[in-house]
Formats: structure tokens, C-alpha cells, sequence
């Protein structure tokens, strides 16, 4: 039985009970930096999921992606607070995204706000692990409650070899502070197995499914609800 486990403005997740899977959901987000925007798109996720809910979908968690300026947004923390409030959505149900590259700018900044947003429940994912200039003391500084490997660890990555062993110690390291770890970008069957074996908590990529919007979303979940999902 097919249940989503992660929604995000950007990307959908689901799993199974024989295996994990993401989807990218390209919704009509705006990718803007002004306050009214990421207003709007908070508002809109969490809209979904109030309807999820009411609905009975199994859609544990959504997760809206924000820019750097955008997480910086004085009002932030009370946007977030407010839209919950109107739409009664849990905070626990609501996941804020910020790229590695992203966390990093105004450091001092982003750990007041990201502790602020942590404290109202809301959970707080790292995007694109890897690629940017985030040291391991910055990701321990941090209140984050998931870790997205970047896509590009996908390339090279197998049974052997350093691209393996690196990506093994980014689960290791998630898992011991506490972390979600998540493995974006897999298109093939032996990198999905390659990654279960070594732990990795979700794994999303086209291997599963293309983009969809909600409503293909909607009848995806319904036509495959008694149905297996692909065994890697």
C-alpha cells in the first residue's frame, strides 16, 4: 500500500513497506525573494496539506523550499506561525527547506532563525549536501532535523569506491546527530539497492516517478494504493 511520506512545494515522497519513494511536485511555487511570495507559497503547502488531512491521505509532512533572503525575512518565524494557525496544520507537519549554500550566508543569523523555527515544531531540512562550503561543526550547529545528499553523489556511486564511502559517511554522520538522511537524484535499480543497504532513510529520484502536479499526484496514490512499488 502506497502511503506519502514527505511533501515538498518542490518534491513529493512516498514509501511503502518494501521501499521509499520521491517524486518531484512542480507546483505553481514562485522562486521570488519578496515576503507576499513566500507567504504565498507557505500558504498554498500548507493549504494541501489541510485538505491531505481532512481527506485522510497519508501525507506525514510538507516541505516548502526557501532562498537565503527569504529565510532572513524578519517576519518569518511569525508568517509561519500565523499560516499554521489558520489552516491547523500541525507544526510537526510542516518541513522549512534551505540549501547547504544557503545556511552558511549570515551564519549567526540563520542559527536564531532556525532555532526559532525548530521551537514552533516545524522541522528544517539541509538541501544539496555537498556541494557547497558548510563545514561539519556548521551541520552540528545546526537545528536540522533531515539532510538531502545531493544529486551529483549519484554519479560514480556503486557497490565500490570513494563516491560510496563518502556518501556512507554523510548517513553515518546524519544519523548519529539525529537526522533524517535523504538521497536525492537515483534513476537506477542498483543504486536504490546500493543506498538501503548502507541505511540511507529515503531515496528519491526518477527511478520511481516522473514530476507530476497534485491532481496527477492525487490519482497516482489512488491507482497504486493495493499496489506494490517497483522492487529494486
Amino acid at each position: 500500500m502506497v502511503s506519502t511520506i514527505h511533501v515538498d512545494a518542490i518534491h513529493i515522497w512516498a514509501v511503502s513497506a518494501h521501499s521509499l519513494l520521491k517524486q518531484e511536485w512542480h507546483k505553481h511555487f514562485l522562486t521570488g525573494t519578496k515576503p507576499l511570495q513566500v507567504q504565498w507559497s507557505l500558504q498554498v503547502a500548507c493549504e494541501q496539506m489541510a485538505t491531505w488531512i481532512a481527506r485522510g491521505v497519508m501525507v506525514p509532512t510538507v516541505s516548502v523550499n526557501l532562498s537565503a533572503i527569504q529565510f532572513q525575512d524578519p517576519e518569518l518565524v511569525s508568517r509561519l506561525a500565523t499560516i499554521l494557525h489558520r489552516t491547523g496544520v500541525p507544526p510537526e507537519r510542516l518541513i522549512v527547506e534551505l540549501t547547504e549554500t544557503a545556511m552558511i550566508e549570515n551564519f549567526d543569523q540563520t542559527v536564531t532563525t532556525a532555532t526559532a523555527i525548530r521551537n514552533l515544531g516545524i522541522g528544517l531540512s539541509m538541501d544539496d549536501f555537498g556541494t557547497g562550503y558548510s563545514s561539519l561543526s556548521n551541520l552540528a550547529s545546526l537545528p536540522i532535523s533531515e539532510v538531502k545528499i545531493d544529486r551529483s553523489f549519484m554519479n560514480g556511486f556503486g557497490s565500490t569506491g570513494n563516491v560510496r564511502q563518502v556518501v556512507t559517511a554523510i548517513i553515518r554522520i546524519g544519523h548519529t546527530l539525529g537526522m533524517t538522511v535523504i538521497a536525492e537524484g537515483v534513476e537506477e535499480a542498483e543504486q536504490c539497492q546500493q543506498l538501503r543497504a548502507i541505511g540511507c532513510d529515503v531515496i528519491q529520484g526518477y527511478y520511481f516517478a516522473r514530476p507530476m502536479d497534485t491532481a496527477s499526484l492525487d490519482a497516482w496514490i489512488n491507482e497504486r494504493s493495493a499496489e506494490p512499488l517497483p522492487v529494486a
